[in-house]
């Protein structure tokens, strides 16, 4: 192998232009929320017109460019067993006018073969 050359060599630049670049960038933001109803056996004698409900939470602009124009909602059953629900989901806007709702027509039933809707 031969020794590096002493003067390297420096190749002439066009000046006629110039170039630049930049690049921002940005955290992408997942999430969710996780809502646990412990004991949810006692809470069946509620009664009418009472409810439990999750506490407020925000997410980024989706999990990437195809979806970040829209949001997505599931509910899924994480331990074995079946549980029989009703359900609602309401989306607000930042005023807290309610722009979009889904319910559960009558009772759902979910199991191990049927984790999430």
């Amino acid at each position: 192998m031969s020794p590096a050359p002493k003067n390297p060599r420096v190749s002439e630049s066009n000046t006629d232009h110039e170039m630049s670049s930049s690049k921002s960038i940005y955290e992408t933001l997942n999430g969710s929320h996780k809502y646990i109803i412990e004991g949810f056996s006692m809470a069946k004698g509620m009664g009418v017109g009472n409810f439990m409900t999750s506490g407020k939470f925000r997410v980024g602009d989706g999990r990437d460019e195809a979806n970040q124009e829209y949001v997505s909602v599931f509910l899924r059953l994480d331990s074995p067993g079946e549980v029989r629900a009703s359900f609602e989901f309401k989306l607000q806007d930042q005023s807290g006018k309610e722009i979009h709702i889904f319910e559960s027509d009558g009772h759902t039933t979910f199991n191990t073969e049927r984790k999430s809707l």
